[in-house]
Protein backbone atom coordinates (compact mmCIF):
# COMPACT_ATOMS: atom_id res chain seq x y z
CA UNK A 1 0.00 0.00 0.00
CA UNK A 2 1.02 3.77 -0.64
CA UNK A 3 2.22 6.22 2.39
CA UNK A 4 -1.19 8.09 1.87
CA UNK A 5 -3.48 5.21 2.30
CA UNK A 6 -1.90 3.30 4.95
CA UNK A 7 -4.18 2.95 7.91
CA UNK A 8 -0.59 1.86 10.26
CA UNK A 9 2.74 1.92 9.74
CA UNK A 10 4.69 -0.61 8.13
CA UNK A 11 5.44 -3.33 10.41
CA UNK A 12 8.81 -3.39 9.54
CA UNK A 13 9.78 0.32 9.92
CA UNK A 14 8.01 -0.23 13.60
CA UNK A 15 10.97 -2.95 13.98
CA UNK A 16 13.84 -1.13 12.52
CA UNK A 17 12.62 1.75 15.22
CA UNK A 18 12.10 -0.85 17.88
CA UNK A 19 15.87 -2.45 17.40
CA UNK A 20 17.80 0.62 16.94
CA UNK A 21 15.63 2.03 20.31
CA UNK A 22 16.78 -0.69 22.29
CA UNK A 23 20.26 -0.41 21.23
CA UNK A 24 23.17 0.64 23.12
CA UNK A 25 24.35 3.88 20.66
CA UNK A 26 25.45 7.28 20.83
CA UNK A 27 22.02 8.68 22.11
CA UNK A 28 20.36 10.85 19.02
CA UNK A 29 22.27 8.72 16.35
CA UNK A 30 20.28 5.44 17.12
CA UNK A 31 17.28 7.29 15.94
CA UNK A 32 19.20 8.65 12.41
CA UNK A 33 18.88 5.43 10.14
CA UNK A 34 14.94 4.83 11.51
CA UNK A 35 14.30 8.37 10.64
CA UNK A 36 16.23 8.21 7.40
CA UNK A 37 13.95 5.13 6.48
CA UNK A 38 10.69 6.79 7.66
CA UNK A 39 11.19 10.62 5.44
CA UNK A 40 12.34 8.31 2.91
CA UNK A 41 9.58 5.93 2.77
CA UNK A 42 6.75 8.96 3.94
CA UNK A 43 7.63 11.72 1.23
CA UNK A 44 10.39 10.53 -1.12
CA UNK A 45 9.87 6.87 -2.48
CA UNK A 46 8.88 6.40 -6.02
CA UNK A 47 9.34 10.57 -6.88
CA UNK A 48 12.51 12.19 -7.68
CA UNK A 49 10.78 16.00 -6.92
CA UNK A 50 11.98 15.33 -2.99
CA UNK A 51 15.73 14.45 -1.69
CA UNK A 52 16.65 14.07 2.42
CA UNK A 53 19.36 16.16 3.02
CA UNK A 54 20.91 15.46 6.54
CA UNK A 55 21.97 18.94 8.11
CA UNK A 56 25.40 19.50 8.98
CA UNK A 57 25.78 20.29 12.91
CA UNK A 58 26.83 24.03 14.03
CA UNK A 59 30.16 24.56 14.63
CA UNK A 60 31.64 23.58 17.78
CA UNK A 61 33.84 26.35 18.57
CA UNK A 62 31.41 28.67 18.12
CA UNK A 63 28.13 26.52 19.25
CA UNK A 64 29.37 23.53 21.36
CA UNK A 65 26.10 23.04 23.13
CA UNK A 66 24.01 22.53 20.26
CA UNK A 67 26.95 20.39 18.16
CA UNK A 68 26.61 17.85 20.71
CA UNK A 69 23.03 17.07 20.12
CA UNK A 70 22.06 18.18 17.01
CA UNK A 71 20.64 16.22 14.53
CA UNK A 72 18.56 17.47 11.69
CA UNK A 73 16.78 16.42 8.45
CA UNK A 74 15.58 18.50 5.11
CA UNK A 75 13.02 17.31 2.72
CA UNK A 76 13.95 19.71 -0.13
CA UNK A 77 12.44 20.06 -3.58
CA UNK A 78 15.38 18.55 -6.04
CA UNK A 79 15.48 21.03 -8.37
CA UNK A 80 15.36 23.90 -5.90
CA UNK A 81 16.98 22.92 -3.12
CA UNK A 82 14.26 24.97 -1.35
CA UNK A 83 13.07 23.46 2.01
CA UNK A 84 9.62 21.56 2.42
CA UNK A 85 10.28 20.30 5.34
CA UNK A 86 12.30 20.54 8.44
CA UNK A 87 12.94 18.02 11.29
CA UNK A 88 15.05 17.81 14.26
CA UNK A 89 15.73 14.77 15.97
CA UNK A 90 16.61 14.19 19.91
CA UNK A 91 17.00 11.43 22.31
CA UNK A 92 14.00 10.54 23.90
CA UNK A 93 15.14 11.77 27.60
CA UNK A 94 14.89 15.36 26.07
CA UNK A 95 10.84 14.82 26.92
CA UNK A 96 11.52 14.25 30.82
CA UNK A 97 13.35 17.62 31.34
CA UNK A 98 12.09 20.71 30.97
CA UNK A 99 15.60 22.27 29.79
CA UNK A 100 15.55 20.24 27.16
CA UNK A 101 12.45 21.18 26.13
CA UNK A 102 13.16 24.73 25.96
CA UNK A 103 16.62 23.95 24.23
CA UNK A 104 14.71 22.09 21.71
CA UNK A 105 11.72 24.16 21.00
CA UNK A 106 14.19 27.32 20.43
CA UNK A 107 16.65 25.04 18.71
CA UNK A 108 13.72 24.27 16.21
CA UNK A 109 12.46 28.20 16.07
CA UNK A 110 16.31 29.04 14.95
CA UNK A 111 15.72 26.54 12.16
CA UNK A 112 12.65 28.48 11.03
CA UNK A 113 14.40 31.88 11.11
CA UNK A 114 17.42 30.22 9.08
CA UNK A 115 14.87 28.80 6.28
CA UNK A 116 11.31 29.41 6.73
CA UNK A 117 11.65 32.46 3.74
CA UNK A 118 13.33 29.95 1.56
CA UNK A 119 10.57 27.72 1.49
CA UNK A 120 9.09 27.86 -1.76
CA UNK A 121 5.52 26.87 -0.47
CA UNK A 122 2.76 28.64 1.63
CA UNK A 123 3.95 27.33 4.78
CA UNK A 124 6.79 25.40 6.55
CA UNK A 125 5.87 21.94 8.51
CA UNK A 126 8.75 21.21 11.13
CA UNK A 127 8.90 18.26 13.02
CA UNK A 128 10.66 18.34 16.78
CA UNK A 129 11.08 14.66 17.69
CA UNK A 130 12.14 14.14 21.13
CA UNK A 131 12.75 10.19 20.45
CA UNK A 132 9.01 8.82 19.23
CA UNK A 133 7.28 12.20 20.82
CA UNK A 134 6.05 14.42 18.05
CA UNK A 135 5.62 18.85 18.15
CA UNK A 136 4.70 20.13 14.95
CA UNK A 137 5.16 23.64 14.08
CA UNK A 138 4.50 25.55 11.18
CA UNK A 139 5.66 28.78 9.88
CA UNK A 140 3.76 30.72 7.44
CA UNK A 141 6.33 32.03 5.01
CA UNK A 142 3.76 35.61 4.28
CA UNK A 143 3.46 36.67 7.30
CA UNK A 144 6.49 35.02 9.28
CA UNK A 145 4.53 33.45 12.30
CA UNK A 146 5.35 30.51 13.89
CA UNK A 147 3.21 28.37 15.20
CA UNK A 148 2.90 26.94 18.20
CA UNK A 149 3.60 30.45 19.76
CA UNK A 150 6.33 31.02 21.38
CA UNK A 151 6.36 30.60 25.69
CA UNK A 152 8.96 32.45 27.36
CA UNK A 153 10.72 31.70 29.80
CA UNK A 154 8.44 31.88 33.06
CA UNK A 155 10.56 33.98 34.72
CA UNK A 156 14.13 35.17 33.88
CA UNK A 157 15.14 34.99 38.06
CA UNK A 158 14.34 31.37 38.50
CA UNK A 159 15.15 28.27 37.10
CA UNK A 160 12.41 26.55 34.59
CA UNK A 161 9.73 24.84 36.00
CA UNK A 162 10.08 20.99 36.37
CA UNK A 163 6.81 21.27 33.63
CA UNK A 164 8.07 23.44 31.39
CA UNK A 165 6.18 22.69 27.96
CA UNK A 166 5.56 19.28 29.62
CA UNK A 167 2.78 17.65 27.25
CA UNK A 168 3.97 19.62 24.32
CA UNK A 169 5.27 16.43 22.71
CA UNK A 170 2.64 14.35 23.19
CA UNK A 171 2.23 12.61 19.82
CA UNK A 172 3.82 9.34 19.08
CA UNK A 173 4.99 9.71 15.66
CA UNK A 174 4.33 6.13 15.02
CA UNK A 175 0.96 6.01 16.80
CA UNK A 176 -2.01 5.47 14.37
CA UNK A 177 -2.76 9.60 14.82
CA UNK A 178 0.90 9.80 14.36
CA UNK A 179 0.55 8.30 11.07
CA UNK A 180 -2.54 10.65 10.00
CA UNK A 181 -0.43 13.91 10.98
CA UNK A 182 1.89 13.05 8.74
CA UNK A 183 -0.15 11.91 5.71
CA UNK A 184 -1.78 15.30 6.40
CA UNK A 185 1.48 16.98 5.95
CA UNK A 186 3.19 14.92 3.08
CA UNK A 187 -0.18 15.51 1.04
CA UNK A 188 0.14 19.35 1.67
CA UNK A 189 3.96 19.19 0.78
CA UNK A 190 3.32 17.26 -2.44
CA UNK A 191 0.12 19.17 -3.67
CA UNK A 192 1.47 22.80 -2.66
CA UNK A 193 4.77 21.57 -4.72
CA UNK A 194 2.78 20.42 -7.67
CA UNK A 195 1.09 24.02 -7.94
CA UNK A 196 5.01 25.90 -7.48
CA UNK A 197 6.47 23.23 -9.97
CA UNK A 198 3.41 22.92 -12.52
Amino acid sequence: MPFSTDANWPQGLLNIFNVNRNQDAPLESRYYGPYDRLFNYAVIEGSFTFYLAPQSAPDFDTSPRDAVDFVVFLVVLNQQKKPVLIAEIKDDRWANESDKRQRADAQMRQRYDQMLFNCPIPRLYGLSLLGTSLRVYCGDTVTGDVTPDFVGRPNAHRVLPLDFLRGEWDLDILSSDGLKKMQEIVAYIKAETANVVG
